[in-house]
């Protein structure tokens, strides 16, 4: 061989500790490339009007802070239907609908034992920090992976994913299967609980943080505006006749007292004040803190859900006084929590989003009085003249269960009167057509053999069709009815733009300051967290990552 070819091979030994520190450094310098913390945000039934509307009153440190500094997804929508909490929550974490996920409602009528199931029920573990079964939870009923597992799974376990929230389906399902903890409220004690699925114990941290009774100090303040009442001028009149008090009070106005809800220690309705996300935000501090989150070698996760905006909106409605004030209060908490983790993450080190998991329908009576059309529909008369009507037409009810506008429909009947399965269900969904307030009816059969385009309703209810779990006929109101258990106050689950268009801001490390107008669809958010942190999609993932935020 030539002098030339051994110069060359004592060369390549002699650069070689240089190359590989070169990609040791490069392999750093990539790890580095990462936020310390995750953090996701969800505001219950949070319309995407809401930040405009009170923009004037807004601190510049809360929402604004997002809006001025972040990049704001101003055209973001849920794709399919129906809208609710634990649906919403699932689809933000997961990048995908119900129809691959599971958890097509709150709560759904299991086919299997006839029993409605909520969607975080788990009678297989024991609660942990309560001896109620407020802690009989866990994410089981959800068939697909999170944000927080793949973080989980990429790092091999050694990133901590937290979920924190006053109702237990707002923390698990965020949080998702392989997570260290997720954290609710129990109305009973007034504490902080979890399920085996996660701890065996609580924390200390968390036993101290529950030691000092917050909701009681919170609930012993009572509610009264943060402002002179006379400020509230997105607001209709504290007294009109269509919304309603949670803690039963004659008028729903101001001011509130909760002293007897403290002596018989009904602590439940710190959820229907601003208090209870003022607990929440208190809670992610002391985790934030506690768990050192954001300060180990790995990227971190947490999960905050902002509920009583939720239990708020649905008593009082959208345009009441109490809902603003929610709002004004829930921004200086937002404001709190961005200052710690400023402090014990840092500015620049930690990524931020915020969405909300479905918004809401104006009060119909308010609407009636502008002379707009609404309503209110009765499902429990829904299902007792369709009943009626399928017996006179083939010698048997045949309804098992109407809820979450589905009809579930006895198939061992049918199947031992040898029915045509298809023929009942066109005569079931014809008949709904019949009735006040129902705009639409489809075919369970058409949902699994058909596919809809993106922009249709059918296409939302497809996507929110499970094969297993969802019914055999699927019905939908007309624009702004809803069902009439909300006799005042206000609901959600519509496929129209007041429950499906939500805020969608994110903040911080890798996110440019900016906004679009594009359509977005809110499947889209945990596909482009995990491109971010260049970890895989969640399993189930059909969302795609939002380009005018991954662009540089």
């Amino acid at each position: 061989m030539s002098k030339n070819y051994w110069i060359k091979i004592m060369l390549g030994f002699l650069l070689l500790p240089v190359i590989l520190s070169g990609q040791t450094t490069s392999a750093k310098q990539a790890k580095a490339k990462m936020p310390k913390l995750v953090v996701g945000i969800v505001v219950d039934q949070m319309r995407y009007d809401y930040i405009f509307r009170y923009w004037d009153k807004l601190s510049n440190d809360g929402f604004k802070r997002l809006v001025s500094t972040g990049f704001f997804c101003k055209n973001t929508s849920y794709n399919y239907v129906p809208t609710y909490t634990g649906p919403g929550h699932t689809s933000i974490y997961t990048g995908t609908f119900p129809a691959v996920h599971g958890i097509i409602a709150n709560e759904w009528y299991d086919k299997k034992t006839g029993k409605i199931m909520y969607c975080t029920d788990d009678n297989a573990v024991t609660s942990t920090g309560s001896t109620s079964i407020a802690g009989l939870m866990s994410p089981k009923n959800m068939l697909v992976t999170t944000i927080g597992d793949e973080l989980r799974l990429h790092t091999l376990q050694q990133s901590k994913v937290i979920g924190i929230s006053l109702k237990d389906r707002a923390s698990i399902l965020p949080a998702g299967h392989s997570a260290n903890a997720a954290y609710w409220f129990d109305g009973l004690t007034g504490d902080f609980i979890s399920s085996s699925h996660y701890l065996k114990e609580l924390p200390q941290w968390v036993n101290d943080f529950n030691a000092k009774k917050l909701a009681t100090s919170y609930l012993s303040k009572g509610w009264n505006t943060m402002l002179p009442i006379d400020k509230y001028t997105e607001s209709t009149a504290d007294n009109v006749p269509f919304e309603s008090a949670p803690n039963k009070k004659d008028l729903p106005v101001f001011p509130y007292e909760y002293t007897s809800y403290i002596e018989k220690q009904k602590f439940e309705i710190i959820k229907a004040t601003p208090y209870g996300n003022s607990i929440t935000k208190d809670l992610a501090i002391a985790a934030l803190k506690a768990e050192k989150l954001g300060k180990g070698s790995f990227t971190d996760m947490l999960c905050v859900s902002f509920s009583s905006t939720d239990y708020v909106g649905h008593s009082y409605g959208p345009k009441s006084v109490e809902i603003e004030d929610v709002y004004l209060r829930l921004d200086l908490d937002l404001k709190e929590l961005f200052a710690a983790l400023d402090v014990e993450v840092g500015k620049g080190n930690y990524t931020l989003f915020l969405t909300a998991d479905h918004g809401a329908a104006e009060v119909p009576a308010y609407l009636q009085q502008q002379k707009i059309p609404a309503g209110l529909v009765e499902e429990d008369k829904v299902e007792n003249e369709l009943k009626k009507f399928l017996f006179s037409e083939f010698g048997d009810s045949l309804v098992l269960n109407v809820s979450n506008q589905q009809v579930f429909l006895n198939h061992k009947v049918m199947q031992t009167k040898k029915m045509d399965i298809t023929n009942v269900q066109k005569k079931a969904a014809d008949f709904l057509l019949t009735m006040d307030g129902i705009a639409e009816a489809y075919l369970g059969d058409d949902m699994k053999r058909f596919s809809y385009t993106s922009n249709s309703f059918k296409a939302l209810l497809q996507n929110g069709y499970n094969h297993k779990r969802s019914g055999d006929v699927m019905f939908r109101f007309n624009v702004a009815y809803f069902e009439a258990y909300m006799k005042k106050g206000t609901t959600h689950g519509a496929e129209f733009s007041y429950d499906t268009h939500v805020p969608l801001l994110f903040y911080g490390w890798g996110i440019k300051p900016g906004s679009t107008v594009e359509s977005i669809n809110i499947t889209d958010i945990a596909p482009t967290i995990c491109s971010l942190l260049n970890i895989p999609f969640p399993n189930g993932c059909t969302g795609k990552p939002i380009k005018a935020i991954l662009d540089k």
